[in-house]
């Protein structure tokens, strides 16, 4: 278990080094506006239909290839099914086809909006070109935090939220 935890930080690292400096990433507006979704391609939103006024949006890169974001994904499941989440949880299923995603979406428990990004164009917005990725939000879409890897409990997920 030890080795595991000791290797994602390293793959975290590693994603760090190979992109621009992390405070270039804070404060970025990433741009959203009419992106299929997973659960109907035809169907399509932006950073708007997805937040309302002042919540936060928790924006997870994820793939079906992605061992670590498919040992995530049940955490988020339950996070998701709380009442009192701090924020709204939105997926972008990143360089993915919209067949497998749905397929590892219905397995995990995925039931939030997922946005298509198979060709990569939500992800070119960010410096960070690894999953799992989580971005904090605004509702403008701004970049308040973010996470290169997994995290590991319903309770670290409610900490990056709130900014613990």
């Amino acid at each position: 278990m030890r080795a595991r935890a000791l290797a994602l930080a390293l793959i975290a690292a590693l994603s760090l080094g190979s992109c621009q400096t992390s405070g270039e990433l804070l404060g970025r507006t990433i741009r959203i506006e009419n992106e299929s979704l997973l659960s109907d391609p035809s169907a399509s939103r932006s950073i708007g239909d997805l937040a309302q006024d002042d919540q936060r949006i928790l924006l997870n890169f994820w793939g079906s290839w992605c061992v670590p974001c498919r040992e995530e994904i049940p955490l988020f499941a339950e996070y998701d099914a709380r009442e009192e989440s701090l924020g709204v949880l939105v997926g972008v299923l990143y360089k993915d086809a919209a067949g497998p995603g749905a397929a590892a979406a219905t397995e995990l428990g995925a039931t939030w909006p997922t946005l298509l990004d198979e060709d990569g164009s939500i992800a070119a917005q960010i410096p960070v070109n690894a999953a799992p990725l989580t971005l904090l939000l605004n509702a403008s879409g701004e970049v308040l935090d973010y996470r290169v890897g997994p995290f590991v409990s319903v309770e670290e997920i409610d900490a990056f939220v709130s900014g613990e």
